[in-house]
C-alpha cells in the first residue's frame, strides 16, 4: 500500500499519505525589559568595553570597587529597578604582572590599568599538609581568593589574574621550585597602566548600536558633559532611522533642549536618608532603571524614590508648570516621600503626526512596545520563512491580534476590534508586506476634578 507524507494532494496511487506536525504555538511576548546601557570611567580596572551586569554581580572583581562604593553611585541607582545593565568600562593601557624567581609562575592582571598594581599573591608551604601550598590572591588588602595547588599545572585563573608556568618550570611542572620553599612568598604586581577614555568614542558607538536594550544613560557624568547629548542624539537616531524604540535619560542643562519623546530631561536631585544628596545626574539614573522595567500598563508618575526625603532643589507650583511645559521631568517632596512628579519625555512642540500623547510616558511605553515587540516577531518568526500569500499573511494578522489582546487584557489600551483596527496586504513588491494598525492607548489616572456640594 502507497503512503508516506505529502506536499500537495497530487497521489498516484490509493493509499494513507499522513503529515505529523506540531502545532504552531503563538510567540510569548518576548521584548526584554529592565534593560540598561551606560558607562564608567576612571575605575582604572576591569574588561575595557561592554561590562554586563545585574544586581547580584561581584562587582569588585569586575570593576575593582564594591556596588557601595561612591565610584558607582550610578549604576547602584539605576540597579534600584533595572534587571540588567551593559556597562562600557573606559580602561585601556597595560595589564600589571609580577613573577619571583622562586616560583614557578608569571602571574598576568587579567584586566589592564593601575589597579591592577594593587594585585598580590602570597604563595604559602601548608603547615598541615607536607607537599600542598596555599596561594592567595589580595586586591589591596582584601583577600579575594584562595586556592591549594601541590604542582604549577593545578593553579587555576581567577577573576584577578591569568597564571603562566616559567619556562625553567615546565619539565617538572614547578614540583622542585615548590618543593624549596619554606616560607610564604609574596608577588607584587607593577607595570599596570591607564588610557585617556575619550580615545574610545567609536568603541561606544558601535557597543551601543549593537546590544539590545531600553534605555541608554551617561548617569553620573557632570550635567554640561557632551556625552549627554551625543546620548540623546543617538537614541533619536535609532528610533528614527532604525527602528529600534530606545530612550535616553539626560539631565537637565542650559546647553541642550531636546524635543523628542526617545529622550527623559530629569531637573532635580533627591536627598537620601542618610544625608547623602544626589545631584539631578545621578537622580537619573534612578529614572533610567526604572523607565527600563516598566510595564506597557505602568505609569511612573508619583513613583518613589527609595530612601529619599527630600527633592533637590524644591520647586513651586509656578517653575513645576514651566517643567512640564518644557518636557522636563522633576522630583517632589510629598509628605516625607521623594516622588517622580510626572512621567514624562522631553516631547513638548506637538504636531499632527505626534501630539500631546506622545509625551505621556504610558502611552508611549504602549506603542514602543506593539513596535518592537512587532519587530522582534517579524525577523524571529516570519523573515525568510514565511510566503507571502493570503496565508502568511493571516498568520501574521493572528500574531498580531493575539498580541494585542494581550495588551488590552492588562489594559495598556482600550476598544481594539481586530475585524476592523488591523490591516494586512501585499506591499508594491512580492517580498513585501504592509500592515496597519489602530490601537487606543490607555494612562493612568492623574488629575482629579471634583466639586465637593455642601447641603
Amino acid at each position: 500500500m502507497a503512503g508516506g507524507e505529502f506536499k500537495n494532494q497530487d497521489k498516484k496511487l490509493a493509499g494513507a499519505y499522513v503529515n505529523v506536525v506540531s502545532k504552531r504555538q503563538p510567540k510569548a511576548n518576548e521584548t526584554e525589559s529592565g534593560v540598561v546601557f551606560t558607562i564608567t570611567k576612571g575605575l582604572k580596572w576591569g574588561l575595557n568595553g561592554v561590562i554586563e551586569v545585574n544586581p547580584t554581580s561581584n562587582f569588585v572583581s569586575l570593576f575593582g570597587v564594591s556596588i557601595d562604593d561612591s565610584a558607582l553611585t550610578a549604576l547602584r541607582n539605576i540597579l534600584l529597578q533595572a534587571e540588567k545593565v551593559y556597562v562600557f568600562n573606559f580602561n585601556g593601557g597595560l595589564k600589571a604582572a609580577g613573577t619571583m624567581l622562586v616560583l614557578p609562575w608569571k602571574f598576568t592582571a587579567k584586566y589592564s590599568g593601575t589597579r591592577g598594581n594593587d594585585l598580590k599573591v602570597i604563595v604559602t608551604p601548608d603547615p598541615s599538609s607536607t607537599g600542598k601550598y596555599t596561594v592567595q590572591t589580595f586586591f589591596g588588602t582584601i583577600l579575594v581568593d584562595t586556592q591549594s595547588v601541590s604542582k604549577a599545572s593545578e593553579l587555576m585563573e581567577n577573576d584577578y589574574f591569568v597564571a603562566t608556568t616559567v619556562s625553567g618550570a615546565t619539565s617538572d611542572d614547578g614540583l622542585s621550585m615548590l618543593k624549596d620553599l619554606s616560607t610564604p612568598v609574596t608577588t607584587t604586581f607593577t607595570g599596570g597602566t591607564d588610557v585617556d577614555a575619550g580615545t574610545q568614542t567609536d568603541a561606544l558607538i558601535e557597543a551601543i548600536e549593537t546590544y539590545d536594550f531600553n534605555v541608554l544613560t551617561a548617569a553620573g557624568e557632570e550635567s554640561t558633559a557632551a556625552i549627554h547629548k551625543l546620548f540623546a542624539v543617538t537614541a533619536i537616531r535609532l528610533r528614527d532611522k532604525l527602528g529600534r524604540k530606545v530612550q535616553a535619560v539626560i539631565p537637565e542643562s542650559a546647553s541642550y533642549t531636546p524635543n523628542h519623546e526617545g529622550v527623559i530631561v530629569v531637573a532635580n536631585g533627591v536627598k537620601l536618608k542618610d544625608g547623602t544628596v544626589l545631584t539631578p545626574t545621578f537622580a537619573a539614573a534612578f529614572v533610567a532603571g526604572a523607565t527600563s522595567a516598566a510595564a506597557p500598563n505602568q505609569s511612573l508618575t508619583y513613583m518613589q524614590f527609595p530612601d529619599a526625603v527630600d527633592a533637590v532643589p524644591r520647586y513651586n507650583e509656578e517653575t513645576q508648570i514651566k517643567k512640564v511645559n518644557a518636557g522636563v521631568m522633576f522630583f517632589i517632596s510629598s509628605r516625607g516621600a521623594v516622588k517622580i512628579s510626572t512621567d514624562i519625555n522631553s516631547l513638548h512642540v506637538f504636531s499632527n503626526d505626534k501630539n500631546k500623547d506622545f509625551s505621556k510616558m504610558r502611552v508611549l511605553r504602549v506603542l514602543d512596545n506593539i513596535a518592537n515587540d512587532t519587530r522582534e516577531t517579524w525577523e524571529d518568526q516570519f523573515i525568510g520563512q514565511v510566503t507571502n500569500n493570503v496565508t502568511g499573511r493571516d498568520l501574521f494578522k493572528a500574531d498580531r491580534v493575539r498580541f494585542l489582546n494581550s495588551l488590552q487584557s492588562i489594559g495598556a489600551i482600550q476598544n481594539f476590534d481586530p475585524a476592523a483596527d488591523i490591516d494586512v496586504s501585499e506591499g508594491e513588491n512580492k517580498d513585501s508586506v504592509v500592515a496597519t494598525i489602530n490601537v487606543q492607548p490607555t494612562d493612568a489616572m492623574e488629575k482629579l476634578y471634583m466639586t465637593v456640594v455642601m447641603n
